[in-house]
C-alpha cells in the first residue's frame, strides 16, 4: 500500500514539475551573479607566495647582523623584508604596494599595516613579536651567527574560487527549500480529500508520513543532482570529494524535507507553510554563509554554529578546497537530528489532527 501511494505521490509531484525545474535553475542563475560579483573579493583571500614587507632601523642596539639572520630566516617561510632608509611607512607602502612596514629601535618596534593586506599584516606582527621574543638583549650580545630566530605561520584554510564557494552554498541553500515540491501532493490533497480516505485504511501515521517523505526525498535529490551536474559543466564547479560530497547534500536534502512537513503537518496550510519554513531557511542562510562568505562575515561564531546550513556549507567548501573538513561529522549529525526530530514532531501532529477529526 505505500509503496502505491509513494509512486502515486510521484506523479502527483510531477504535474508540478515547474517547483522541481526552479530547484535546478535558480541556484545556476545565483551561482552566475554572486560568483562574478564577489570574483575580486575572494581573490584577496588568496594565498601569497610571498609576504612584502619594508623595514628600518632606528636602534643602535638592533645590529645589520641581527636584522639579516632574521631575514634569512624569514625567507624560508616566503617573507621577504626590504630595507627603506628613508620615507614615510605610509607612503612607502602605497607607493611599493608592499603588505606592511616595520620600524626596529632599541627595545621597541612599530609596524604599520595596509587596509588591503590586514591578514599580511598580522603575519608580519606575529613574525616581529617571535623575532623580539626570541632575540632578546642578551642574544644580541652573544655571536649573532648563532642567532636562529624561531618563525611560525599559523594554519589557514585554503584559498576557494567564487564559483567553487558559490556554486556549493547556493544548491545546498535551495535544497531547504524542498517543501516547494511537495506542492502537487498538498494540493491534491486538499482539493480530492485523499487525507480523509487514507483516514479510514490500515495505514499508521508513520507510513502516511513516509508517502510524503520519500518522494519528496526522491524528487528533489535528482532536482539538486541535476543542479550540480550543469554547475560543473558550465562554471566548473569542483565539489572536492564527490561521493562524500554527495552523501552531505543527501542528508541536507532529507533534512529540509523533514523541516518542511514538520511545519505543514503543524499549520495543515501550504501558504502559512512555505512562508514559515522561507524565514528559517533565510535566517540559517543568512548566519551560515548563503549570502555573505562565512569567512568573512562578521556573525559571531555561536550564532553560525546553531545553523544546520553553515556546518554543511563549511564541511562542503572546505573538501573542495582542502580534501578534507572537521565540519562533516557535525553536519552529518546536524541533519540526521533535524530529521530524527521533526519527523517525529510532523507524525505527532498528524495523529492528533486525526483522533482531533475522529
Amino acid at each position: 500500500m505505500i509503496r502505491y501511494l509513494v509512486k502515486n505521490n510521484l506523479k502527483l509531484m510531477s504535474r508540478s514539475v515547474t517547483n522541481i525545474l526552479l530547484l535546478v535553475i535558480m541556484p545556476l542563475i545565483l551561482i552566475a551573479l554572486l560568483s562574478s560579483a564577489f570574483n575580486d573579493m575572494m581573490k584577496k583571500y588568496e594565498d601569497k607566495n610571498e609576504i612584502h614587507a619594508g623595514y628600518r632601523i632606528e636602534g643602535e642596539k638592533v645590529s645589520p647582523e641581527i636584522i639579516d639572520a632574521f631575514k634569512s630566516s624569514a625567507a624560508e617561510k616566503g617573507f621577504v623584508l626590504q630595507e627603506y632608509e628613508y620615507g614615510d611607512p605610509k607612503e612607502l607602502m602605497n607607493k611599493e604596494e608592499i603588505d606592511g612596514f616595520v620600524v626596529f629601535g632599541d627595545d621597541t618596534y612599530s609596524i604599520y599595516q595596509s587596509d588591503d593586506a590586514k591578514e599580511e599584516g598580522k603575519i608580519l606582527e606575529y613574525t616581529i613579536s617571535a623575532f623580539y621574543e626570541n632575540v632578546n638583549a642578551e642574544l644580541m650580545q652573544l655571536d649573532t651567527k648563532s642567532v636562529t630566530p624561531a618563525v611560525e605561520h599559523p594554519d589557514y584554510m585554503s584559498p576557494i574560487d567564487s564559483k567553487d564557494y558559490y556554486g556549493i552554498i547556493e544548491i545546498v541553500y535551495f535544497g531547504w527549500c524542498a517543501i516547494v515540491c511537495g506542492a502537487g501532493i498538498f494540493t491534491s490533497e486538499k482539493k480530492y480529500r485523499i487525507r480523509k480516505k487514507l483516514q479510514v485504511s490500515k495505514l499508521s501515521e508513520f507510513q502516511l508520513y513516509l508517502a510524503k517523505f520519500i518522494p519528496m526525498l526522491i524528487a528533489v535529490s535528482l532536482g539538486i543532482l541535476a543542479s550540480a551536474l550543469l554547475s560543473v559543466a558550465l562554471f566548473g564547479v569542483h565539489w572536492g570529494n564527490p561521493i562524500l560530497s554527495m552523501i552531505i547534500v543527501l542528508f541536507s536534502v532529507a533534512a529540509a524535507t523533514a523541516f518542511g512537513l514538520m511545519f505543514y503537518m503543524i499549520f495543515d496550510n501550504l501558504v502559512v507553510t512555505i512562508i514559515g519554513v522561507f524565514i528559517a531557511v533565510w535566517l540559517a542562510g543568512f548566519f551560515g554563509g548563503s549570502f555573505e562568505t562565512y569567512m568573512f562575515s562578521s556573525h559571531p561564531m555561536t550564532l553560525k554554529l546553531l545553523s544546520p546550513i553553515y556546518h554543511i556549507n563549511r564541511s562542503l567548501t572546505e573538501l573542495s578546497c582542502m580534501g578534507k573538513s572537521d565540519y562533516v561529522v557535525s553536519a552529518i549529525l546536524f541533519c540526521s537530528g533535524i530529521i530524527i526530530v521533526c519527523s517525529f514532531i510532523a507524525v505527532l501532529a498528524g495523529s492528533l489532527r486525526k483522533r482531533g477529526k475522529a
